[in-house]
């Protein structure tokens, strides 16, 4: 399965046969930037996260004078910056965003907030069960990667059975998209993550009419070619999330 196509404009210009997913994980948070788990804590867009919403909705304005019709449903994570991201880009449009706290990040109990360095001080194994992606791994107050993976692909799914045939903007967060990523390309949830997860980056997921997925982009970032230079590369330290 392809992961990499040298246009998002060439992909989303063709009308697909079945479903598509638009996919955008939020812009960059000072958390992210410190390299901290934000899980359900609602941390907000930073300046620089403000200004990556801005050049995607710029680019889509650009797409849709050209003619295109790049989708006719948004969903969002209910965290404030995933939502904030989703409004800047669809702004008025109707039908209004749809919010969903299935689409929240993974919950890390007590560890939310916690740099890597900072979860393997206070909690040496739960740490070690992170970095090794242990699927059935307990996390105190918070979810296990399988809990969190379950929700996310159960939402994913509802969501593509309402709107099959349709395209939809799904603005969400890095853990999210990762697992919707597995669940799509036949990923195993114990691999280590070696596909990038940028904030503000364009994905796309086909699902055709049999139910087969396709990937033809991920982590297309041609938008963004005003950002701060090396600013908006995935931060998350041991690809945990």
């Amino acid at each position: 399965m392809s992961t990499h196509a040298s246009n998002f404009r060439t992909v989303v210009s063709k009308k697909p046969k079945g479903t598509r997913f638009i996919l955008v994980r939020h812009g960059e948070t000072d958390w992210n930037k410190e390299k901290r788990f934000q899980g359900h804590t609602d941390i907000a867009l930073n300046t620089h996260g403000v200004l990556q919403a801005q050049l995607v909705r710029r680019y889509f304005d650009l797409l849709e004078a050209a003619g295109m019709q790049l989708y006719e449903y948004c969903v969002s994570s209910d965290l404030g910056r995933a939502h904030t991201t989703a409004k800047t880009i669809h702004g008025d449009k109707t039908p209004a965003i749809v919010l969903s706290n299935s689409l929240r990040e993974r919950n890390y109990g007590h560890l939310s907030g916690l740099t890597g360095d900072e979860m393997r001080e206070k909690s040496p194994e739960e740490f070690a069960s992170l970095r090794n992606r242990v699927p059935d791994a307990p996390l105190l107050g918070g979810e296990s990667l399988e809990q969190f993976y379950q929700r996310v692909v159960s939402a994913f799914q509802q969501i593509a059975t309402e709107q099959q045939g349709r395209t939809t903007l799904l603005v969400a967060h890095g853990g999210v998209l990762d697992c919707i990523y597995r669940y799509c390309a036949g990923e195993p949830l114990e691999k280590q993550r070696d596909w990038q997860l940028p904030n503000c980056a364009l994905n796309v997921i086909n699902i055709e009419p049999s139910g087969d997925k396709s990937v033809p982009v991920w982590a297309w970032l041609g938008h963004l070619n005003n950002d701060k230079p090396g600013q908006n590369m995935d931060e998350v330290d041991g690809r945990i999330a």
